[in-house]
Protein backbone atom coordinates (compact mmCIF):
# COMPACT_ATOMS: atom_id res chain seq x y z
CA UNK A 1 0.00 0.00 0.00
CA UNK A 2 2.97 2.15 0.65
CA UNK A 3 4.19 1.88 -2.96
CA UNK A 4 1.03 2.29 -4.03
CA UNK A 5 0.66 6.14 -2.73
CA UNK A 6 4.44 6.43 -2.91
CA UNK A 7 5.80 5.47 -6.40
CA UNK A 8 5.58 7.76 -9.35
CA UNK A 9 4.23 5.44 -11.73
CA UNK A 10 0.44 6.19 -11.48
CA UNK A 11 0.26 4.88 -15.20
CA UNK A 12 0.99 1.14 -14.62
CA UNK A 13 -1.83 1.06 -11.82
CA UNK A 14 -4.08 2.62 -14.16
CA UNK A 15 -3.28 0.55 -17.26
CA UNK A 16 -3.16 -3.02 -15.18
CA UNK A 17 -3.42 -3.05 -11.77
CA UNK A 18 -3.19 -6.80 -11.07
CA UNK A 19 -0.07 -6.71 -12.22
CA UNK A 20 1.14 -4.01 -10.25
CA UNK A 21 -0.20 -6.20 -7.54
CA UNK A 22 1.98 -9.17 -9.09
CA UNK A 23 4.83 -7.19 -9.39
CA UNK A 24 4.71 -6.94 -5.38
CA UNK A 25 4.74 -10.45 -4.79
CA UNK A 26 0.55 -10.23 -4.09
CA UNK A 27 -1.47 -13.67 -4.33
CA UNK A 28 -3.68 -14.26 -7.48
CA UNK A 29 -6.90 -13.34 -5.31
CA UNK A 30 -5.40 -9.86 -4.38
CA UNK A 31 -4.36 -9.33 -8.10
CA UNK A 32 -8.30 -9.73 -8.76
CA UNK A 33 -8.96 -7.54 -6.27
CA UNK A 34 -6.74 -4.78 -7.41
CA UNK A 35 -8.09 -5.10 -10.86
CA UNK A 36 -11.71 -5.01 -9.44
CA UNK A 37 -10.98 -2.07 -7.09
CA UNK A 38 -8.82 -0.01 -9.46
CA UNK A 39 -11.31 3.29 -9.21
CA UNK A 40 -11.00 3.03 -5.40
CA UNK A 41 -7.46 2.52 -5.02
CA UNK A 42 -7.01 5.39 -7.48
CA UNK A 43 -8.88 7.62 -5.45
CA UNK A 44 -7.12 6.41 -2.10
CA UNK A 45 -3.60 7.03 -4.45
CA UNK A 46 -4.72 10.83 -5.19
CA UNK A 47 -6.09 11.32 -1.17
CA UNK A 48 -2.89 10.00 0.46
CA UNK A 49 -0.45 11.94 -1.65
CA UNK A 50 -2.26 15.36 -1.78
CA UNK A 51 -2.55 14.91 2.42
CA UNK A 52 1.50 14.44 2.37
CA UNK A 53 2.32 16.90 -0.63
CA UNK A 54 0.00 19.52 0.69
CA UNK A 55 1.94 20.54 4.00
CA UNK A 56 5.16 20.67 1.87
CA UNK A 57 3.27 23.35 -0.52
CA UNK A 58 2.19 25.25 3.08
CA UNK A 59 5.36 25.67 4.39
CA UNK A 60 7.50 25.82 1.24
CA UNK A 61 5.80 28.20 -0.56
CA UNK A 62 8.88 29.71 -1.99
CA UNK A 63 10.75 26.94 -2.42
CA UNK A 64 7.93 25.68 -4.97
CA UNK A 65 7.70 28.70 -6.61
CA UNK A 66 11.15 28.55 -7.44
CA UNK A 67 11.49 25.11 -8.27
CA UNK A 68 7.96 25.47 -10.72
CA UNK A 69 9.60 27.59 -12.79
CA UNK A 70 11.84 25.33 -14.20
CA UNK A 71 9.34 21.60 -13.77
CA UNK A 72 11.21 20.85 -10.69
CA UNK A 73 8.91 20.71 -8.19
CA UNK A 74 7.01 17.53 -8.83
CA UNK A 75 10.60 15.46 -9.52
CA UNK A 76 11.83 16.69 -5.91
CA UNK A 77 8.66 16.07 -4.34
CA UNK A 78 8.92 12.52 -5.90
CA UNK A 79 12.84 12.23 -5.12
CA UNK A 80 11.52 12.95 -1.34
CA UNK A 81 8.72 10.50 -1.40
CA UNK A 82 10.81 8.04 -2.93
CA UNK A 83 12.89 7.80 -0.38
CA UNK A 84 11.05 6.67 2.09
CA UNK A 85 12.14 8.47 5.29
CA UNK A 86 8.06 9.37 5.99
CA UNK A 87 7.88 7.50 9.63
CA UNK A 88 5.68 9.83 11.87
CA UNK A 89 1.77 9.83 11.71
CA UNK A 90 1.66 13.33 12.60
CA UNK A 91 1.43 15.85 9.63
CA UNK A 92 3.41 18.31 11.35
CA UNK A 93 6.34 15.87 11.07
CA UNK A 94 6.16 16.18 7.18
CA UNK A 95 7.83 19.06 6.61
CA UNK A 96 10.98 19.12 8.71
CA UNK A 97 11.53 15.62 7.28
CA UNK A 98 11.30 17.19 3.75
CA UNK A 99 14.18 19.64 5.36
CA UNK A 100 16.58 16.53 6.93
CA UNK A 101 16.45 14.98 3.32
CA UNK A 102 17.51 18.21 1.42
CA UNK A 103 20.53 18.52 4.07
CA UNK A 104 21.20 14.29 3.45
CA UNK A 105 20.79 14.45 -0.41
CA UNK A 106 21.64 17.95 -1.11
CA UNK A 107 19.29 17.84 -3.83
CA UNK A 108 19.50 20.58 -6.62
CA UNK A 109 22.29 22.38 -4.40
CA UNK A 110 24.56 22.31 -7.26
CA UNK A 111 22.27 24.04 -9.16
CA UNK A 112 20.60 26.23 -6.33
CA UNK A 113 23.50 26.68 -4.12
CA UNK A 114 20.70 28.44 -1.76
CA UNK A 115 18.46 26.07 -1.69
CA UNK A 116 18.70 24.42 1.66
CA UNK A 117 19.49 27.71 3.17
CA UNK A 118 15.73 29.02 1.49
CA UNK A 119 14.07 26.00 2.90
CA UNK A 120 15.28 26.10 6.31
CA UNK A 121 14.33 30.02 6.26
CA UNK A 122 10.66 29.16 5.48
CA UNK A 123 10.04 26.27 7.84
CA UNK A 124 12.02 28.35 10.97
CA UNK A 125 9.63 30.75 11.63
CA UNK A 126 7.37 27.69 11.87
CA UNK A 127 9.53 25.56 14.49
CA UNK A 128 10.61 29.09 16.54
CA UNK A 129 6.29 29.04 17.02
CA UNK A 130 5.75 25.29 17.77
CA UNK A 131 8.84 24.99 20.21
CA UNK A 132 7.62 22.99 23.62
CA UNK A 133 6.93 25.60 26.33
CA UNK A 134 9.36 24.81 29.07
CA UNK A 135 10.57 26.51 32.61
CA UNK A 136 13.82 28.54 32.02
CA UNK A 137 16.69 27.91 34.33
CA UNK A 138 16.36 28.97 38.02
CA UNK A 139 18.46 31.47 39.48
CA UNK A 140 18.33 33.80 36.52
CA UNK A 141 18.31 37.85 36.86
CA UNK A 142 16.62 40.59 34.40
CA UNK A 143 19.44 42.98 34.41
CA UNK A 144 22.78 42.20 32.30
CA UNK A 145 26.06 42.64 33.64
CA UNK A 146 29.89 42.37 32.48
CA UNK A 147 30.48 39.00 33.93
CA UNK A 148 27.38 37.41 32.92
CA UNK A 149 26.16 34.73 30.91
CA UNK A 150 23.77 34.93 28.73
CA UNK A 151 20.65 32.42 28.81
CA UNK A 152 18.32 32.36 25.74
CA UNK A 153 15.02 31.30 25.79
CA UNK A 154 14.28 27.84 24.69
CA UNK A 155 12.54 28.47 21.32
CA UNK A 156 15.42 31.08 20.41
CA UNK A 157 17.62 29.95 17.46
CA UNK A 158 20.75 31.94 16.01
CA UNK A 159 21.22 30.96 12.79
CA UNK A 160 23.93 32.21 9.85
CA UNK A 161 23.23 31.86 5.81
CA UNK A 162 25.42 32.76 3.12
CA UNK A 163 22.39 34.05 1.59
CA UNK A 164 19.50 36.83 2.14
CA UNK A 165 16.90 33.81 2.16
CA UNK A 166 14.35 35.33 4.39
CA UNK A 167 14.18 38.42 2.09
CA UNK A 168 12.62 36.42 -0.74
CA UNK A 169 9.11 36.20 -2.37
CA UNK A 170 7.09 33.86 -4.49
CA UNK A 171 7.34 36.46 -6.80
CA UNK A 172 11.29 36.95 -6.34
CA UNK A 173 12.33 33.32 -4.53
CA UNK A 174 16.17 34.03 -5.79
CA UNK A 175 18.31 35.12 -2.60
CA UNK A 176 20.49 38.11 -2.63
CA UNK A 177 24.15 36.11 -1.78
CA UNK A 178 25.22 38.13 1.16
CA UNK A 179 26.19 37.22 4.51
CA UNK A 180 22.92 37.11 6.73
CA UNK A 181 22.75 36.66 10.59
CA UNK A 182 19.36 36.37 11.96
CA UNK A 183 17.83 35.99 15.53
CA UNK A 184 14.66 34.01 15.36
CA UNK A 185 12.75 34.22 18.44
CA UNK A 186 8.69 34.21 20.31
CA UNK A 187 7.54 36.88 21.86
CA UNK A 188 5.12 36.77 24.64
CA UNK A 189 1.93 35.95 22.53
CA UNK A 190 3.87 33.29 20.95
CA UNK A 191 4.46 34.54 17.77
CA UNK A 192 8.02 33.72 16.19
CA UNK A 193 10.04 37.00 14.99
CA UNK A 194 12.98 37.80 13.24
CA UNK A 195 15.79 40.28 13.84
CA UNK A 196 18.74 40.55 11.86
CA UNK A 197 21.99 41.08 13.63
CA UNK A 198 25.21 42.13 12.64
CA UNK A 199 27.95 39.41 12.18
CA UNK A 200 29.28 40.48 15.69
CA UNK A 201 26.24 40.50 17.49
CA UNK A 202 25.51 37.29 16.27
CA UNK A 203 28.80 35.91 17.16
CA UNK A 204 28.50 37.46 20.77
CA UNK A 205 25.17 35.73 21.67
CA UNK A 206 26.36 32.43 20.65
CA UNK A 207 29.94 33.38 22.50
CA UNK A 208 28.41 34.59 25.96
CA UNK A 209 26.58 31.84 26.44
CA UNK A 210 29.69 30.06 27.40
CA UNK A 211 32.13 32.85 28.54
CA UNK A 212 31.34 36.28 30.29
CA UNK A 213 29.66 39.55 28.32
CA UNK A 214 32.88 41.69 28.75
CA UNK A 215 35.24 38.71 27.89
CA UNK A 216 33.03 38.04 24.94
CA UNK A 217 32.91 41.58 23.71
CA UNK A 218 36.66 42.15 23.75
CA UNK A 219 37.43 38.84 21.65
CA UNK A 220 35.45 40.38 19.24
CA UNK A 221 36.30 43.53 19.26
CA UNK A 222 33.25 45.44 20.10
CA UNK A 223 34.16 48.30 22.49
CA UNK A 224 31.21 49.70 23.54
CA UNK A 225 29.93 47.36 26.41
CA UNK A 226 26.56 50.10 27.35
CA UNK A 227 25.38 49.45 23.64
CA UNK A 228 25.62 45.81 24.32
CA UNK A 229 24.13 45.73 27.34
CA UNK A 230 21.05 47.55 26.20
CA UNK A 231 20.58 45.04 23.13
CA UNK A 232 20.60 42.66 25.29
CA UNK A 233 18.20 44.14 27.87
CA UNK A 234 15.36 44.88 24.40
CA UNK A 235 16.12 41.15 23.65
CA UNK A 236 15.47 40.17 26.90
CA UNK A 237 12.31 42.50 27.01
CA UNK A 238 10.76 41.16 23.69
CA UNK A 239 11.28 37.45 24.41
CA UNK A 240 14.63 36.37 22.47
CA UNK A 241 16.91 35.73 26.09
CA UNK A 242 15.10 34.11 29.32
CA UNK A 243 17.94 36.07 31.67
CA UNK A 244 20.84 36.36 32.62
CA UNK A 245 23.38 34.29 34.65
CA UNK A 246 26.08 35.07 37.01
CA UNK A 247 29.19 32.10 36.71
CA UNK A 248 30.17 30.26 39.91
Amino acid sequence: MASLVLDADEAALEADPGRVARRHGLSGADQQSFREQAPAMLTYRELARMSLIEPLETMFPVLKALLEEVGAWAPCVQAFLDARLLRSGHYRDIAPTFLGWLAASSWGQDRWPFLLELAHAEILEVLVARFPDSDPPEGLHAEPGPADLVVLDGATQIVSYSHAVHRVTEAAPIPEARPTHLVAFRNEEGEAQLLELTPATAALLVQARTRPLAEAAASLNLPDLDAILNLLRDLRRDGAIAGFQTPT
